[in-house]
């Protein structure tokens, strides 16, 4: 932050606005994230309740930036009627948190500050944002028919909701967390969104193509055919290639980015339902529903490395911020299977609610 003239710039030196902190003056102890200074001697905390309280930099002992752990934030559906997502801490692989969400969940993305997930429930057709420092739900959007698929862009200005009955996608501004357009196209299950914030690409499984969206304008630019059935989608960190599962023909579309043509064709198992790539870029992970298995793509050469039997249907998967390990919920189960992505074996398992779906992994603050 280092706010020129204010008295609480050495202490703010190396937290910057939006950092979660914990405050300490001469009377109090108070907990939030920064909003900013108001003046040259005061600055603002946003609480965990949600309200901005003014903190005089001449009363501050003692500021602290909140540590950061990897949580996988993962939706439990039980049969279309769950109503929580369960947290897992990923360094210790143990379940901390459960928080009650919408009825349904079936997906969840996370801000890429760590600030907040939003956590698609499909029976309600709404989305629970929750803020991770106080883990609680602290807005309530309503979509529209059968919401799926959500993303976030990376620069955290709006997230993107897949209806896929309504054919619709639902666009909310992420600051506000409202809706703020809708964008026509064809039963949208999934999207991706490059690391830049300027595109985002569709699954359209009955067109068997990848819609492509402008960001800045939400309107429609582009469209890639892919394999049948496109359900899921993933794009490298660098933001050179997408990986489109086909859940029809059992094959993975690996698109060229930079001019929206298919460079390659990959079989994996039978009906390809998610796919997650390693922050690291390296690896690729295809979820197999009609396997039981993961199929390991080096996306150097877009080719299979390793298959991953898992003995049971997998439904999601997300990989730690370290590319360390892959989380891969197990449909009709309390499990969310762990695999180490090294050697692309099971290394054991964490239990969590019944019907575990989609997951979304972050660095997160914590107290």
């Amino acid at each position: 932050m280092g706010i020129s003239g204010c008295l609480c710039t050495e202490l703010l030196a190396d937290i910057e606005d939006g950092s979660a902190v914990e405050i300490k003056t001469l009377c109090d102890t108070f907990v939030g994230r920064l909003v900013g200074n108001i003046t040259g001697n005061v600055i603002q905390l946003r609480r965990l309740d949600n309200t901005i309280i003014n903190v005089c930099c001449k009363d501050i002992c003692s500021i602290r930036k909140l540590p950061v752990l990897p949580l996988a934030y993962v939706a439990i559906n039980r049969e279309n009627d769950g109503t929580t997502v369960n947290v897992i801490d990923t360094n210790t692989d143990t379940l901390i948190n459960t928080i009650v969400v919408g009825e349904g969940p079936v997906n969840a993305a996370i801000t890429s500050d760590g600030s907040k997930v939003y956590v698609v429930n499909n029976a309600d057709q709404t989305v629970s944002v929750i803020d991770t420092l106080s883990n609680s739900v602290i807005s309530v959007i309503y979509v529209s028919q059968n919401p799926l698929g959500i993303a976030i862009t990376p620069n955290n200005a709006k997230a993107y909701v897949a209806n896929n009955i309504a054919n619709t996608l639902s666009v909310i501004d992420v600051s506000s967390d409202t809706v703020i357009g809708t964008i026509s196209t064809d039963a949208p299950t999934a999207i991706a969104i490059t690391p830049d914030s300027t595109r985002g690409y569709v699954t359209n499984p009955l067109n068997n193509s990848i819609v492509v969206i402008d960001i800045s304008t939400d309107t429609i630019i582009d469209t890639v055919n892919v394999g049948t059935t496109p359900f899921a989608i993933a794009i490298t960190p660098d933001g050179s290639k997408a990986y489109v599962a086909n859940s029809g023909s059992n094959d993975v579309s690996v698109i060229d980015l930079s001019d929206n043509t298919i460079i390659s064709t990959i079989s994996v198992g039978n009906a390809p339902r998610a796919v997650a790539i390693t922050p690291d870029g390296a690896k690729a992970y295809i979820a197999n529903e009609g396997s039981d298995s993961l199929s390991v793509i080096d996306t150097a050469t877009n080719t299979i490395v390793a298959t991953v039997l898992l003995g049971a249907t997998p439904h999601s998967i997300a990989i730690t911020p370290n590319s360390a390990k892959a989380y891969v919920s197990i449909q009709d189960t309390t499990n969310v299977t762990l695999v180490n992505v090294v050697d692309d074996s099971v290394h054991g398992s964490v239990t969590v609610g019944a019907g575990p779906t989609g997951i979304a992994i972050g660095m997160v603050p914590v107290l």
